[in-house]
């Protein structure tokens, strides 16, 4: 590993002067943002805190007998053979900042009579530029006073420099897996995008950006690729953010292999009573469970991914909102099977209270089944997940924690059930053979409990009347029978009254 070390000042880093290495190796070059680096984006509230602690500093500095530097940290550099530019790999937020500031110092300096300083970093990025624009016109309008006593001399940084750019990026890697600044997401997009060929670099730099926020879909396939039967790992819990981000850079950065876009599926072949055969694609698409090469594989996952999440999967779906709008809170309208989906995903799953760790686990199965069987009978499976899925909300005495729903998954393997299935139907099947059994514990007429409100939003939306004086045992037995007998005949044909009936008088066995 060729690395280098240098402290400095910002004012010498921004001068272009060589800068002496602590082996005396001389460190110079132009300084560069590279195309596959995440936008700028640090704004308002971050620019206040930084000359918040630079005042704090010299208000120390003047109550001090020694004379000593605003420490900025370490930058993270790559000297690149071909050029000499030195790209920053970590930093691009500080420096910017930094720059923005002393610019503006600077036209300051310059209207006085004072030389200006002379340095520039250029952005390509349209929302890089965009943000830039935004700052520099807040500094001009309300900061102008905090950055008079600004000196970039008395700011000192470490500099590590690499000659390798994969070296660059353990450096980097290794201190955000360890630190708060930066996402999973963030920290695997430079890992794919620099496994892509350098004339690529920008164009699926833009495409990574136009995905948006990439954090609820990754937490979604990073459920979906853990809880598994044959290799069940534990999710880490969102309290501890730098083990999210260690699960999503081991998952879908460093295990990631090389080689071509591949996208794993199902084909179906039907034979022919004349021997011949009639191959069909069950569908278009990546596996959520499959395994991911570096590069364009691995980003072309991601946004198929957030492309299923953002169509089905949000409060405000790129659908035709409007007409799902239109349909009453009822569970059946007479609305084709699609809209029959959206209406029940947003007006009774995105309106329940205190279950988003079971909403995490719902939502990733929902994904796997569009990404294996489409739109085929979606409105449908949506509601056996929901009992099965949202079993726990009703069978637990207690709240539903995160790592409950870690435990329900090992006990009840659903995700399994979906990709272990070739047809809707067989999917249906393996859902249906779950029994769960409400328990009455905190459903006393007498207390209004977060699980009561659940079990009457659902009964109210199933449009099922319930007596309000019923006891808690009756009432944990109606819901049991109801959403039994409202769900468990879907997709098997047209089921009779006594069926029906048979399915809601059992409320005291499956109760």
């Amino acid at each position: 590993m060729s690395v280098v070390v240098a402290s400095c000042t910002l004012a010498q880093l921004f001068s272009k002067d060589s800068i002496v290495s602590s082996n005396e190796i001389y460190i110079h070059g132009e300084l560069t943002i590279p195309e596959y680096q995440r936008p700028y984006r640090w704004g308002e509230e971050q620019i206040k805190k930084m000359l918040s602690d630079y005042q704090l500093f010299l208000s120390d500095l003047a109550n001090s007998d020694t004379e000593y530097g605003y420490y900025l940290g370490s930058v993270i550099l790559h000297q690149s053979a071909e050029n000499g530019r030195l790209n920053i790999i970590d930093g691009q937020q500080r420096l910017t900042t930094l720059a923005l500031i002393a610019f503006m110092q600077s036209l300051v300096n310059s209207a006085a009579g004072n030389h200006p300083a002379e340095f520039s970093l250029s952005y390509d990025s349209p929302e890089s530029q965009q943000q830039i624009i935004k700052n520099l016109a807040w500094l001009k309008n309300s900061g102008l006073k905090q950055i008079e006593t600004f000196d970039a001399a008395k700011i000192n940084l470490t500099l590590v420099v690499t000659r390798s750019e994969d070296d660059a990026y353990r450096f980097f890697e290794t201190q955000n897996t360890g630190g708060v600044r930066l996402s999973g997401p963030d920290i695997i997009k430079a890992h794919h995008l620099r496994a892509i060929e350098r004339h690529n670099q920008n164009e699926f730099a833009a495409k990574w950006e136009a995905l948006g926020d990439l954090n609820p879909v990754v937490g979604a396939l990073v459920k979906g690729r853990y809880w598994q039967k044959l290799y069940n790992r534990n999710v880490p819990s969102h309290r501890q953010p730098h083990l999210v981000r260690t699960a999503v850079v081991n998952e879908l950065g460093e295990s990631t292999g090389k080689g071509d876009d591949i996208a794993y599926g199902r084909f179906e072949r039907a034979y022919l009573a004349d021997g011949g055969q009639i191959d069909k694609q069950a569908q278009q698409g990546y596996e959520l469970r499959q395994p991911l090469n570096s590069g364009i594989n691995t980003i072309h996952y991601l946004s198929y991914f957030e492309q299923l999440r953002s169509k089905y999967l949000t409060s405000k779906s790129k659908n035709d909102t409007k007409s799902i709008n239109k349909q009453a809170n009822g569970a059946n309208k007479g609305a084709g099977p699609l809209s029959n989906f959206f209406n029940f995903y947003q007006n009774l799953i995105c309106q329940l209270d205190g279950c988003s760790y079971v909403k995490g686990l719902y939502d990733t199965a929902l994904l796997i089944y569009i990404s294996q069987f489409g739109e085929q009978q979606l409105d449908v499976a949506a509601k056996k997940l929901f009992r099965v899925i949202y079993s726990p909300r009703v069978s637990n005495q207690k709240a539903v924690r995160e790592n409950s729903i870690s435990a329900f998954v090992r006990d009840n393997p659903v995700l399994d059930w979906i990709t272990a299935s070739y047809t809707p139907n067989m999917c249906f099947d393996y859902l249906d053979r779950f029994h769960f059994k409400t328990d009455p514990a905190n459903l006393a007429v007498d207390k209004n409990s977060v699980k009561k409100r659940f079990i009457f939003n659902v009964l109210n939306y199933l449009e099922i009347d319930v007596i309000l004086s019923l006891s808690a045992q009756e009432l944990a037995n109606r819901y049991t029978a109801e959403l039994d007998a409202f769900i468990l005949p879907l997709g098997h044909g047209t089921v009779g009254m006594d069926q029906v009936s048979k399915l809601r008088n059992n409320g005291e066995q499956h109760g």
